[in-house]
């Protein structure tokens, strides 16, 4: 009987093992598939700065490598995901023009778009144990990527947010900063380090600087300052879990 226990013991925890690894796979994709997203708007908005369209190829490749490897991990949890994942995959060489005005196609600004709502969502079912630092911040990273990947979006389009129709606004960008900033000051009270805690201090100071430009959707924003002040918070977020993997 103990024999049993023990090997059912063993089993459940390689399944919960499992399933935490598939669920950093995840938010790893949604992640990389946001920046990828952002680079690509960001070339159209800077009207050809080749260096966006270079991050865009990279960090596509990085999003479809995790992509394959969620699939291998589980892949009934990307059987609604790949469909969509293959369409934004078959337009990977796609590349606005100067003849096109760098202006988006609408079809690949709603390929994006709804594959930005469903992975943000697939990645929201997922509990995260008050224990787990790292997996918390992770989640701020990629709500700080979604939020600003739409913000991209937006200012990208000549109507602006009346480009966004209704069954295309799942994420609501007001309730993502609201959740966002609840669990980084979580973080900042249960966090001892002290280069961490100077790192979400950081976090919470850039953040307020692009808040409103991000939420309100301000095509008048800079947008250069909303792409730099973002990747300097997913940096931060990365060193700070470099300093918990070294505890």
């Amino acid at each position: 009987m103990a024999n049993y226990y023990r090997h059912f013991f063993l089993a459940g925890l390689l399944l919960f093992s499992a399933n935490s690894w598939s669920s950093g796979t995840l938010t790893q994709h949604a992640l990389t598939a946001s920046q990828a997203i952002s680079a690509f708007y960001m070339f159209s908005l800077t009207e050809g700065d080749e260096r966006y369209h270079d991050e865009y190829i990279k960090i596509l490749a990085q999003a479809n490598a995790s992509f394959l490897a969620l699939k291998k991990q589980n892949p009934k949890q990307v059987a609604e995901l790949e469909p969509l994942w293959n369409k934004i995959q078959k337009e990977k060489d796609y590349k606005v023009s100067a003849q096109e005005e760098y202006n988006v196609p609408s079809f690949l600004r709603l390929q994006f778009r709804n594959y930005l709502e469903k992975i943000y969502l697939l990645v929201g079912q997922g509990i995260i144990s008050d224990s787990n630092l790292s997996g918390h911040m992770a989640r701020i990273a990629l709500d700080v990527e979604v939020m600003a990947a739409l913000f991209f979006d937006v200012s990208n389009a000549t109507m602006g947010a009346f480009t966004l129709s209704s069954n295309v606004k799942g994420n609501d960008p007001e309730v993502m900063a609201k959740n966002m900033k609840l669990r980084l000051t979580k973080l900042q009270t249960v966090v001892i380090d002290e280069k961490i805690k100077k790192n979400l201090r950081t976090i919470a100071n850039k953040w307020q600087f692009i808040e409103s430009s991000v939420i309100n959707y301000n095509q008048e924003s800079a947008f250069m300052l909303v792409y730099y002040n973002k990747n300097k918070i997913v940096k931060l977020i990365n060193s700070s879990q470099g300093v918990l993997a070294s505890l």
